[in-house]
């Protein structure tokens, strides 16, 4: 009996050392998840140097200087007479924005050109959400009006399509046996 008693205890201390504790996998996780994020940041400054070499950062601040002064008009008819702006030189320049409306109800491409007095004419494209630059009130009404009606004409064909799949009587459960 004694024997016995030693045996399993001697299997289950062998068992029990074969398995890893909750504490050394969640050390384990989070000395991987460390190491990760230390040579994910190691790769950034290795590579950001290389990218910062490429941009100007003056034209860039001026780039984002504009599109925040049109981002501010709220009036559509404003953006063809153009937006004076502060550079970080010291100097103005003159922003003209046109926009045209995408398929998508208020968002809208916005084309920017930037003259300038000490630096060459910069233009540049972003996409905007504007609900207020439709050139009359009525056009928002209408594309919501066209976009509703297509989505509801888009429901109804994708109904009658299923419709037309369940005729087929096989979608029923449903097995016709021969009757004896």
């Amino acid at each position: 009996m004694r024997n016995s008693r030693s045996c399993l205890s001697s299997i289950s201390s062998r068992l029990a050392r074969k398995a890893f504790s909750l504490v050394e996998c969640v050390l384990a996780l989070a000395l991987f998840s460390f190491a990760a994020f230390a040579i994910g940041q190691i790769c950034y400054n290795c590579l950001y140097p290389l990218d910062m070499q490429e941009k100007n950062g003056i034209m860039d601040a001026t780039i984002e200087r504009a599109i925040s002064a049109i981002l501010d008009v709220d009036d559509y008819d404003s953006l063809d007479d153009g937006i004076e702006v502060d550079t970080l030189d010291g100097s103005k320049c003159r922003v003209y924005g046109e926009c045209f409306p995408t398929q998508i109800i208020d968002l809208f491409e916005l084309r920017i050109r930037i003259e300038g007095e000490s630096m060459d004419t910069i233009e540049d494209a972003v996409l905007v959400v504007r609900p207020k630059w439709y050139e009359n009130s009525n056009d928002r009404e209408t594309l919501l009006d066209d976009r509703t009606d297509f989505l509801e004409d888009e429901r109804l064909r994708a109904a009658k399509e299923l419709r037309e799949g369940d005729d087929d009587g096989y979608d029923s459960g449903e097995l016709d046996l021969p009757k004896k």
